[in-house]
């Protein structure tokens, strides 16, 4: 998928779902994503809120944002958008928790409009593209 794709993907979280946070209860958005290079070595998965607007740049998302290090967009190779992500805070004498839908559907129609091969079931939004 070309640099400009997954730029209008994230641009389109970011204006639809609000903004991420690396803690699940301060976040608006959540979901899940790998690269080329994390199949090879464990298979593994990251966990956060999507990016803001102000992190993308045209060919990566920016060091230090809410993903805290940069991701080539070339190197993505899943990303996952849950239409509901569970929240807790743990802290002592403190137990809180919950879920937070996301409007995945109307982040698919804006896709769909912009041009962004995706796919769209009832649990989840995702690219993936192995």
């Amino acid at each position: 998928m070309e640099d400009k794709l997954w730029k209008t993907f994230f641009s389109a979280c970011a204006e639809i779902l609000g903004p991420g946070s690396h803690k699940s209860n301060l976040s608006s958005s959540w979901c899940a994503w790998t690269t080329f290079d994390r199949l090879g070595d464990d298979a593994g998965y990251w966990t956060c809120g999507l990016p803001a607007e102000s992190e993308l740049r045209d060919t990566h998302i920016a060091d230090g944002g809410t993903w805290g290090q940069p991701f080539s967009y070339a190197q993505l190779a899943h990303v996952i958008v849950p239409a509901e992500f569970y929240w807790e805070v743990v802290q002592p004498g403190d137990f809180r928790c919950g879920h937070k839908k996301q409007a995945i559907r109307d982040l698919s129609d804006r896709l769909s409009v912009r041009g962004v091969p995706h796919r769209l079931t009832e649990k989840i939004l995702e690219i993936k593209l192995y």
